[in-house]
């Protein structure tokens, strides 16, 4: 499997967009609600889009730098500045120190001397069975110690949902065989309030099996644009400095 970062380049698509970001954060909203809530908590939100940026921000230094920066700095940095979201002054502080604990065990016990093959960037690949350009964003993406041309994906959730794993799943199998000819070698989700590591094969679906999943989940991606412009397939890095935390659809 070629792995080169110019994979996944493709030629101009005038496809609708399958958005990774909508689907998952529709999938987190319809949990709230059977939950008897309304939507996702806007502290959840904050503290997702703290989680994304603080790791982008440390892996994006050279291993020999991390070594030399605690990923607690990092945070503090990204970390809501203000409680009012969360339910209680207490609930701010719990979450805070578990999602710092989390992130220092996190970065200590693996890839300290690596370079990610994908850093936090979203990239697009044309999909003919869906109709739809699949848009998927990786947080962390490493080769494999096992086989250099394997491809080990990792996202980071700040609380679990086993729909959204799952989608995120069949996503990265699309992505993979569509792009690379294979599928990852493993998918890993942690779950970071739960202090749980999830490991998957990469191998564990067929492309038929992803297909049809994906499938389903495409009513719920709202967005059917007939393609322009914007639908030129590439892989960018996301704008950090200016982002606006509360205007995403789902704060990665």
């Amino acid at each position: 499997m070629s792995t080169a970062c110019g994979a996944a380049a493709n030629p101009a698509s005038r496809l609708p967009k399958f958005h990774d970001y909508i689907v998952e954060r529709a999938l987190l909203d319809m949990a709230e609600v059977s939950c008897g809530g309304k939507e996702l908590p806007l502290w959840r939100q904050q503290v997702q889009y703290a989680v994304g940026h603080t790791l982008n921000d440390y892996y994006i230094l050279t291993p020999e730098v991390r070594s030399q920066t605690p990923i607690q700095f990092l945070l503090e940095r990204r970390w809501p500045q203000r409680s009012m979201c969360f339910p209680s002054l207490m609930h701010y502080w719990e979450v805070k120190n578990t999602i710092g604990d989390a992130l220092v065990r996190l970065v200590s016990s693996c890839h300290e001397r690596e370079v990610p093959f994908m850093l936090y960037e979203q990239w697009y690949v044309p999909v003919p069975e869906l109709q739809m350009d699949l848009s998927i964003i990786f947080q962390l993406v490493w080769h494999s110690g096992k086989r250099g041309d394997g491809l080990n994906v990792q996202k980071f959730m700040v609380c679990g949902n086993e729909d959204v794993a799952r989608g995120f799943i069949h996503m990265a199998n699309v992505f993979c065989r569509k792009t690379y000819g294979a599928p990852p070698e493993s998918v890993e989700i942690h779950f970071l309030l739960e202090g749980e590591r999830r490991l998957y094969d990469g191998n564990a679906y067929t492309m038929e099996a992803s297909l049809d999943y994906l499938r389903l989940l495409a009513v719920l991606n709202g967005e059917r644009s007939s393609g322009g412009a914007d639908c030129e397939s590439r892989a960018e890095r996301r704008n950090i400095p200016g982002e606006d935390s509360l205007s995403r659809n789902l704060l990665m």
